[in-house]
């Protein structure tokens, strides 16, 4: 319809007409304008929502992930100091030695017999389940592990030259006999199967290591393969603890023994850097004093005695340990 102004109106009508009005007639066009409820409105998307728990979930595993693991370096350092303060907080009294207490990690003091873990060269300090606490001298075991000397052209044997074998020690570069410390519910004698395969990779059979037997048809007879050379309890003889250790003599027999690797030869194992053999009459000769590590060159020279039926004029004992004063009961 046209109206007296002669401008026209145009009516637009339909199920979405809210979403827009109607304008006055300009020059016979109309326009129209948005409704401002529909403008600029953000858009959401599915994954913000799905974005922001991520980071949550990250952010709360990090706190957690830092807060434990300062629990943990806490739990540590208070460990070390326990460590650091059981059995090695003493009083000394009035004339200048140790007292027989000890601070432990509970703040109780305990009396130790026989030593205390303070001391140079405690051995092996324990506490029982009634509270008894004693220091006794480690138990260890050496052994000199000998063998016939092969005869060749270049070096004719009449069979009764012999070579000991001996590892070179990872931690001081010594010289030193094959051993090791007697593990709890072990007898020594099973200590020594265990150390000579653990160093050298010799497997000796039980049947050979069979202790002294006695019956009607043979009294006190021993069927071992190994031999007792002595027994070495000099409190000086070690650095590390006072260690009482059982030496015992063992021959080496390819034929009856065998190595790990088929081989028949020992070679280093464990914590030994090196298994040499010296030829025994070179020991106290060639190879003496600090290149031997505690003691050993006095349990050598005692066995090298006993092989040779030697008598004590005949071994120079000035370059062992303490000039040969060390304390040991040997056999003859």
């Amino acid at each position: 319809m046209v109206d007296n102004s002669g401008l026209i109106q145009r009516q637009t009508a339909s199920s979405s007409s809210s979403s827009t009005s109607a304008l006055p007639l300009v020059g016979g066009r109309s326009t129209t304008t948005m409704d401002t409820t529909t403008t600029f409105r953000r858009r959401r998307t599915p994954h913000s929502s799905s974005n922001n728990i991520k980071s949550w979930m990250l952010i709360t595993l990090a706190s957690i992930t830092i807060f434990m693991f300062g629990i943990f370096i806490t739990i540590i350092s208070q460990h070390k100091k326990q460590l650091k303060t059981a059995g090695s907080i003493y009083t000394k009294s009035n004339t200048n030695k140790l007292s027989n207490t000890a601070a432990c990690p509970h703040g109780q003091e305990r009396t130790w017999h026989g030593g205390h873990p303070a001391q140079d060269r405690p051995g092996s300090c324990w506490c029982g389940q009634d509270e008894y606490c004693m220091c006794t001298p480690s138990v260890a075991i050496d052994i000199v592990l000998y063998q016939k000397r092969p005869s060749t052209k270049n070096n004719p044997s009449d069979g009764a030259d012999y070579d000991v074998w001996v590892v070179r020690r990872s931690d001081t570069n010594q010289l030193a006999t094959i051993g090791g410390f007697v593990d709890t519910g072990e007898t020594t004698e099973n200590a020594v199967l265990r150390e000579v395969e653990e160093e050298t990779g010799i497997t000796i059979p039980p049947q050979l290591m069979s202790s002294h037997h006695s019956g009607a048809s043979s009294p006190n007879k021993n069927n071992s393969a190994i031999k007792l050379i002595g027994v070495y309890s000099d409190p000086r003889r070690d650095n590390r603890r006072h260690i009482v250790s059982i030496a015992y003599a063992l021959e080496f027999n390819p034929d009856s023994m065998t190595t790990k690797d088929g081989s028949g030869i020992p070679h280093a194992g464990d914590d030994a850097k090196d298994v040499i053999a010296i030829p025994l009459e070179e020991i106290g000769v060639k190879y003496v004093g600090e290149d031997w590590y505690a003691d050993h060159l006095s349990i050598l020279l005692d066995f090298k005695m006993q092989l040779m039926v030697m008598k004590d004029g005949e071994v120079d004992r000035s370059k062992e340990l303490y000039g040969g004063d060390v304390a040991r009961s040997t056999c003859s």
